[in-house]
């Protein structure tokens, strides 16, 4: 019963994304749209990505349900349990901030005004923003390049005639 169940799902899922994959713009369009969404998955914008990915893909011409299946593909608690200490200890690095912690601090009872987390908070942000993007340019790139190789191989190969090479 659940072993059908988690077939079909499987099958429709394939079918879904085989949909995606062969959508009227061609491998480019597709290949951008990965890329859109590979490079909004690494940003630090919870809650947002979808958005973002579909922004991004319609910039750039990509594909928006490509930017939005890859987003959430990559973009999800696990990956960014490992991206934000890396994207807030690049950010911190390239903006070349020392760590300061006023939460450890004798007098950190003043620092509960509203005034002061947004002191201690935008900074922070800034940083994993930082890192976010620097992060997400190459990751995006790459997403881009190798989708675009992969699918215009599969294009060829199943003898699509004019391909869109974008």
């Amino acid at each position: 019963m659940i072993g059908a169940r988690l077939r079909s799902l499987r099958h429709r899922m394939e079918e879904g994304w085989e949909k995606i994959l062969s959508s009227p713009g061609g491998p480019g369009r597709v290949a951008r749209g990965i890329g859109a969404g590979a490079f909004a998955a690494m940003l630090p914008a919870f809650g947002l990505h979808l958005v973002l990915a579909a922004v991004l893909g319609f910039l750039l011409r990509g594909s928006m349900a490509t930017a939005g299946a890859t987003c959430v593909l990559l973009g999800n608690p696990l990956t960014h349990a490992l991206l934000i200490p890396t994207e807030f200890a690049l950010g911190r690095f390239v903006l070349q901030r020392e760590v300061h912690s006023p939460v450890h601090s004798p007098g950190f009872a003043g620092h509960l005004r509203l005034g002061h987390w947004l002191e201690l908070g935008l900074p922070a942000l800034e940083e994993l923003l930082v890192g976010g993007v620097l992060i997400g340019i190459p990751v995006g790139l790459a997403a881009w390049f190798v989708a675009r190789r992969v699918l215009l191989r599969r294009a060829a190969a199943q003898g699509a005639g004019a391909v869109s090479r974008g």
